[in-house]
């Protein structure tokens, strides 16, 4: 029988002097146990093992535990104390990897301790080799009341059964010469992968998608290292990788990748004061986000529209908002500004300045500005040849429709303007007066004999059928005679009354 030390006598006896009011009662049997009580490790990692206490509703004021290990599998590796409930060490622990066993003994003072998953002490192991192994409590281990007499109330101690495992063979090594960078997005929408190969692989297993602990099947899929994907879809990629060696299935390798294929989201620009404006150097305004990758920086590229602006292409500069051009000449200009994001994707947007001198100027050697809008000379005058040729359209139908009446007011305004009427043709001879009347000249007058004037006064014409025969003066009637029909000036005769017309008053024409 193992003899108990001094020190732990006197330990029990100096806890329990303070115990003289104390009663004693019947304890219920408290418990020890270890966390993880079970748990399957590779050989060469470490995990921590926790003795807990459970009292039971009982007060306890010490612990001794004897703690044996497989010292072939696992060692020690962290030999500290750590949290512990124990307040007082009767017995330091100690740690002994060739024995493979952890001993010590911890008190509390009165009134003791009552806990349900007291950590009495934790201790670190490392696994040095497979197979598989218990630890367990000793027949020492003891945990004593704090009723005044020290009564040992342990009455179950669990073991903890492990086991471990040789180091499965490690991923391959992944990499990818269309993704390199693992924390970069790229606008490639197709990733391609490639992975080292060890001697004696026998095939790898792969899969792609968005799990970042996603793990490939136990099937084979190529005997390659190397395999693309097409037109995935934008978002965050994981791409996992494993291999088969000696008919086992070694460790998933992950690779991830970005992808965004998106432009920044679509912006205006505004310009300050105008898009049309006398100053010379105005201030642009622009702004855009991108949900993806995020916005990286503004580009602008400013082309001159002046036909002798030559041909030499505007380069694009990196810019910032707001930004304030140099000094224009008086012209128009594109201005295009390009947003990029993070994977490299951009979007163009642009605006036209119009910069005027201080005097308008709607005529240039680039077109005409018509302050609304601006019209190049071949636009312009195809825009005159358009409207000349429906003016004569327009010529020709109206004088379709009006010429009669037109010709009519001209011969109208004719008239007018010479003055004179139309020449009517001369009737016949029998209709016509006598011969001309003999007359004598007195005083500067010519004169007449009233017998003579008689005879010579021309008969009168009776155009009324209803008129009397007997007509006044000797004169014989003559019978009704109808007028002959006249016929209406033509053009030609109004032109040559007006030139002679003309001819005759060339001072009033």
């Amino acid at each position: 029988m193992r003899q108990v030390p001094a020190h732990f006598l006197a330990l029990v006896c100096i806890l329990t002097s303070f115990l003289s009011f104390a009663h004693p009662a019947s304890a219920r049997g408290a418990s020890l146990y270890l966390s993880p009580g079970s748990g399957s490790f590779y050989v060469g990692s470490t995990f921590d093992v926790s003795i807990l206490l459970n009292t039971q509703d009982t007060a306890v004021n010490t612990i001794e535990v004897d703690l044996k290990f497989p010292k072939d599998k696992i060692q020690i590796a962290n030999p500290s104390v750590g949290k512990s409930i124990i307040q007082i060490w009767a017995t330091t622990p100690t740690f002994s990897n060739r024995e493979g066993r952890v001993y010590f003994v911890g008190g509390m003072p009165s009134p003791g301790i009552k806990t349900t998953d007291g950590v009495v002490l934790t201790i670190t192991f490392r696994v040095v080799a497979p197979g598989a192994g218990d630890i367990s409590f000793q027949g020492t281990t003891r945990v004593l009341s704090n009723d005044g007499s020290g009564t040992n109330i342990l009455e179950q101690a669990t073991l903890g059964r492990y086991t471990f495992s040789p180091i499965p063979p490690q991923g391959p090594q992944i990499s990818s010469p269309t993704h390199p960078d693992q924390a970069k997005y790229y606008k490639n929408p197709s990733p391609t992968f490639i992975w080292s190969e060890d001697e004696g692989m026998e095939g790898f297993s792969y899969a792609l998608d968005q799990d970042p602990n996603g793990t490939p099947d136990t099937s084979i899929d190529s005997t390659q290292t190397s395999v693309s994907y097409d037109d995935y879809k934008d978002g965050i990629w994981y791409f996992h990788v494993r291999a088969r060696k000696n008919s086992v299935w070694g460790g998933t390798s992950t690779f991830t990748v970005h992808i965004d294929t998106k432009p920044p989201a679509v912006f205006d620009i505004k310009v300050s004061p105008s898009e049309r404006t006398t100053n010379t150097r105005p201030v642009a305004r622009f702004f855009t986000t991108d949900s993806l990758s995020g916005f990286s920086h503004f580009e602008m590229k400013i082309v001159p529209l002046a036909l002798d602006s030559g041909t030499e292409e505007s380069l694009f500069f990196e810019v910032s908002s707001p930004h304030q051009f140099i000094a224009f000449k008086p012209g128009r200009y594109t201005v295009i500004v390009r947003a990029f994001d993070n994977a490299g994707n951009w979007r163009d947007e642009e605006v036209v300045l119009n910069i005027i001198g201080y005097f308008f100027q709607f005529i240039s050697a680039d077109g005409v500005d018509l302050i609304f809008t601006f019209v190049p000379w071949g636009r312009f005058l195809n825009i005159l040849l358009l409207l000349a040729l429906l003016i004569l359209i327009l010529l020709i139908i109206f004088w379709r429709r009006h010429h009669r009446h037109i010709h009519a007011s001209i011969k109208e305004d004719l008239k007018r303007l010479v003055g004179i009427r139309p020449t009517l043709p001369a009737p016949p001879q029998s209709f016509m007066t006598p011969a001309p009347i003999p007359h004598t000249v007195e005083r500067g007058r010519p004169q007449m004999q009233a017998s003579e004037r008689a005879k010579h006064i021309p008969p009168i014409i009776n155009t009324d059928p209803y008129a009397k025969k007997n007509v006044p003066d000797g004169r014989p009637p003559i019978a009704p005679v109808k007028e002959p029909a006249t016929k209406a000036p033509s053009f030609q005769d109004l032109r040559d009354a007006l030139r002679d017309k003309q001819s005759e008053h060339p001072d009033n024409i």
